[in-house]
């Protein structure tokens, strides 16, 4: 099975700015598709023969490791390798590849909207016997998800706010009841069939603002205990707000919000793949805010334990701290991807959370 990315509709109707500087750490014409959910059919020499036939998913990050750069970059050694510093390289290392984060974006192993795609011994994780297909196929948007959670100190939080209760959103607040936080979650989207679905997965509420600008301040001020402050032109902005903020829209508007709707000393991560647009960055430095980025996956430190966000996403979904079972509401066969795009273009219409392509009978 292939998941239908957000990024990758956002590439197939044209969304991304023509001067996306992720154009660099890309190749075209390459095939999309890197969420997936696949059986090993074929093994090089050097590689143990043992995987042939197992059920895996493959981490499609495109890092050190699989180029054959020796030595690693600094965030490869470290085991950051979703932040790895060659992403970029042509044809650097024994793999020669040419510019690419991930299987999907990258012209020399093919993806997952296919029969068959490359992929190097270390991107492969075994799933559990637990899991079933259509569980697996959400591993990768939950590991993103799962991972911004894990850059964020929750340890003086009480109240924090999901901004966008797609699957990354969605996934977020899984992720966060997942690794033992007790207080408010607020899931913010505009859509209402969203809302059993947020309060399934650990969402205290699924808040839904209205359009107008003030109104959504003060909506906020009166859920956080903060106050509204007006500026000239009609720009607003809080005194307090939420502890931590999850922005996984990526639009300038709620990457705007985020940041203001963040108490003095909060954390806002920016998990979206979308680049923003025009911002007022005064929040960031007036109230003292840290900005993190999550991109992809690594190697984490939980628990006492140093693994991959695969294998700690494969662990906490098959033990059910981990809930993913409502996200995946759409599949289709490979040959019908136009209304597949279609739906995954249109959620709220569709009623949808996550697309994918169900390759098992083609």
């Amino acid at each position: 099975m292939a998941g239908i990315c957000g990024s990758d509709l956002a590439i197939i109707a044209q969304k991304q700015p023509p001067n996306s500087i992720l154009q660099a750490y890309s190749t075209l014409p390459s095939i999309f598709g890197h969420e997936n959910v696949a059986v090993v059919d074929e093994v090089g020499p050097a590689v143990d023969k043992s995987w042939v036939g197992r059920r895996v998913c493959v981490d499609p990050t495109l890092c050190c490791s699989v180029r054959g750069i020796d030595p690693p970059c600094r965030r490869c050694a470290s085991g950051q390798y979703g932040a790895c510093e060659n992403f970029a390289a042509n044809g650097k290392g024994t793999a020669g590849l040419p510019p690419g984060t991930s299987i999907g974006y990258c012209g020399g192993v093919g993806g997952a909207f296919s029969e068959y795609f490359i992929a190097h011994e270390s991107q492969l994780c075994p799933v559990p016997d637990e899991l079933l297909d259509e569980q697996a196929i959400l591993t990768d948007p939950v590991a993103c998800s799962l991972h911004a959670v894990l850059r964020v100190d929750l340890s003086e939080a009480e109240q924090v706010l999901v901004y966008g209760a797609g699957v990354l959103g969605l996934g977020v607040v899984a992720s966060l009841r997942a690794v033992g936080y007790q207080g408010r979650i607020d899931a913010l989207d505009r859509a209402p069939y969203l809302q059993q679905t947020a309060k399934s997965l650990g969402a205290s509420q699924l808040v839904q603002l209205p359009a107008d600008k003030a109104e959504r301040f003060e909506a906020i001020a009166g859920r956080t205990g903060a106050s509204v402050k007006r500026a000239r032109f009609g720009n607003y902005t809080l005194s307090g707000g939420y502890d931590v903020v999850f922005d996984c829209v990526g639009s300038s508007n709620s990457i705007n919000e985020s940041l203001k709707w963040t108490r003095s000393r909060g954390q806002v991560a920016l998990i979206a793949t979308g680049h923003g647009g025009k911002l007022d960055i005064t929040p960031v430095w007036f109230t003292e805010l840290t900005v993190l980025g999550a991109y992809g996956r690594e190697m984490e430190s939980y628990d006492g334990r140093r693994l991959s966000t695969y294998q700690l996403t494969h662990e906490m979904m098959a033990s059910g701290a981990l809930k993913v079972g409502r996200l995946l509401t759409h599949t289709f066969p490979i040959e019908q991807y136009k209304q597949a795009f279609k739906v995954g273009l249109s959620k709220a219409e569709h009623q949808a959370i996550k697309v994918a392509f169900d390759l098992r009978n083609g």
